[in-house]
């Protein structure tokens, strides 16, 4: 006589009392995840809103969504951006984010660090998703904090919130491993809805990545269709993808040029020029972005887009008013797992720009774009077996060596091919077996720089140099980003590029230049009359640590009830 199979409700109330059980795990402070989705009747209130408490626990603790709440928590979101325009027009107070790229419990930190989102007003500058393991639960987060404070809290796109990168990089894999094909795909059709710019009090915008030689005045924007896949150029992919000239790499630079043409090619532009990191969109310089800002009346823009160490750079430092015209904004501390740098957010309040700065948060452990356990055990499987065809090469049986040397008057003969061919393979053998043991030696730092590539391949040249490449590699920020500077740039788009890069700077170098001096000269004619000249924008600019997190982190025990 077979039981009625439990129903998911008296299993979730079987789970509450094991819960309350003393913990029979070997480890115990490898706390065991959600065995069941969240209830739905807990993830949503009587009255039909969102308890957000709850949801971030249940994710806090590894927990996963049912599909029919998945999707719905997609769909709401999705018509709530899909009503927001290309610009949105913020006030201050405000805390603005940069990016996340899946590592939700930095997410976490970060929010409490900026402020409590019922009481705060957010903006986040997009790349949410890929590179790190999380990024479903922080689309659901950020999801939900949306359809509850649709008024406060706002969300821009990235240029990872796409399906070209999503599929080169791991988010499409971590919506199979987790979901299922269909809610990556609603994810993508949401991604689609989101805002591309916003503007803080008027004087501030705020993109994902940067200017373009094709928006001259923030009206531009409101004219560009971005219900659709992020394009490979033009002003949306600009938006997305340009960066700032690199001031501090340029003052590195040096060296012996033979001609002109190379000598300009070197040189940093002061307007725009073809993007090599990216090959895609452009670098912007000082002149492109003065002329920007007078134009339109601002006095600087933030962004995201690229990780830097303290989590946070400023750029063009007006040298009048000393504030800065280009702010870089990142969020996601220890990037990457591997690049030991810190995560910030800015909090607007009045003339006050405060800098808040976080360190990484503890997180479950993930292999590798997910990994199984047997591909990562083969490492040690492959030593076992060179080890094995190495002795079964090498081996030498004396008694046949006594048998031939009878036989053939006390000498053995080997063919001079056959004893080259034996060598080589030998050598072969030998150097497999010096590649496992370091794989076998090195096992962590290599999985922490897998963490750096998409397809899950060491950068050619490291394993043969042995431990302490490896970890030179990881060492630090600067060695861990140039380690990744190839996933830096569009996918499929390098090498086809490359010829063009020159020639396109030198166009756009030239024939922007004289386009821009005219837009400089018309803004002025339009300006202020003379006698009374603009107030200026007085801003005090700040910097600290973020108070300690008053949360428990993943990992914590929960405190036993009396």
């Amino acid at each position: 006589m077979t039981s009625n199979p439990p129903t998911l409700q008296s299993v979730e109330d079987e789970d509450a009392k094991g819960d309350m059980e003393e913990d029979d795990r070997t480890i115990k402070d490898c706390i065991a995840p959600p065995r069941f989705p969240l209830a739905h009747n807990k993830l949503y209130r009587d009255d039909g809103s969102i308890d957000l408490e709850v949801l971030g626990e249940h994710l806090n603790a590894e927990g996963r969504l049912s599909l029919d709440d998945a999707f719905a928590l997609i769909k709401s979101a999705t018509a709530v951006y899909k009503a927001e325009p290309n610009l949105l027009r913020l006030r201050d107070p405000i805390t603005v984010c940069g990016d996340i790229h899946g590592q939700f419990f930095d997410l976490l930190r970060l929010m409490e660090a900026g402020g409590d989102p019922a009481e705060t007003q957010y903006l986040f500058l997009g790349d949410y998703v890929d590179r790190g393991c999380f990024s479903t639960e922080c689309v659901f987060f950020l999801c939900a904090h949306k359809i509850t404070y649709s008024d406060s809290f706002f969300q821009i796109r990235g240029n990872h919130e796409c399906r070209h990168l999503t599929s080169f990089f791991n988010f499409k894999d971590e919506c199979l491993y987790k979901y299922n094909l269909e809610l990556y795909d609603a994810v993508m059709d949401m991604f689609d809805c989101l805002p591309i710019s916003a503007t803080i009090n008027g004087k501030f915008l705020c993109c994902h990545g940067g200017l373009s030689p094709d928006i001259s005045t923030l009206d531009d924007i409101l004219e560009i269709d971005r219900f659709q896949e992020v394009p490979r150029e033009g002003p949306f992919c600009d938006l997305l993808w340009a960066d700032p000239v690199d001031d501090e790499k340029a003052d590195a630079d040096g060296g012996d040029y033979e001609d002109e043409d190379e000598l300009m090619d070197a040189e940093p532009t002061t307007w725009f020029a073809y993007n090599e990191t990216r090959q895609c969109s452009y670098v912007f310089g000082i002149d492109a972005v003065t002329t920007f800002l007078k134009k339109n009346n601002l006095t600087a823009i933030i962004r995201a887009h690229e990780a830097q160490f303290d989590g946070y750079k400023m750029q063009m430092i007006n040298e009048q008013t000393q504030i800065p015209r280009v702010i870089t904004i990142f969020s996601a501390p220890n990037y990457c797992d591997v690049y030991k740098n810190k995560g910030a957010c800015l909090k607007f309040d009045d003339e006050l720009l405060n800098i808040r700065q976080f360190v990484s948060s503890p997180h479950p452990y993930y292999l590798p774009n997910f990994m199984d356990v047997f591909t990562w055990s083969l490492p040690f499987v492959a030593e076992k077996v060179t080890d094995m065809l190495y002795s079964i090469l090498s081996y030498e049986n004396p008694d046949a060596a006594d048998d031939e040397s009878g036989s053939a008057g006390g000498k053995v003969v080997i063919p001079q091919k056959s004893r080259g061919v034996l060598k080589g393979k030998v050598v072969a053998v030998t150097k497999l077996m010096r590649m496992y043991k370091v794989l076998k030696e090195n096992q962590n730092n290599i999985i922490r720089l897998k963490q750096l590539s998409p397809n899950g391949q060491i950068p050619h040249g490291v394993l043969s140099g042995g431990a302490k490449e490896i970890e030179k590699v990881i060492a630090n920020f600067n060695s861990a980003k140039e380690a990744d500077k190839v996933h830096e740039a569009m996918p499929g788009m390098a090498g086809k590029a490359k010829g063009k890069g020159a020639q396109a700077k030198k166009k756009i170098f030239f024939t922007k230049q004289a386009a821009m001096d005219e837009a400089a000269k018309a803004s002025e004619a339009d300006g202020a009359p003379k006698g009374k000249p603009q107030r200026r924008r007085k801003m005090t600019i700040t910097k600290e640590d973020a108070p300690p997190p008053s949360k428990p982190l993943y990992g914590a025990k929960k405190p036993k009830p009396q």
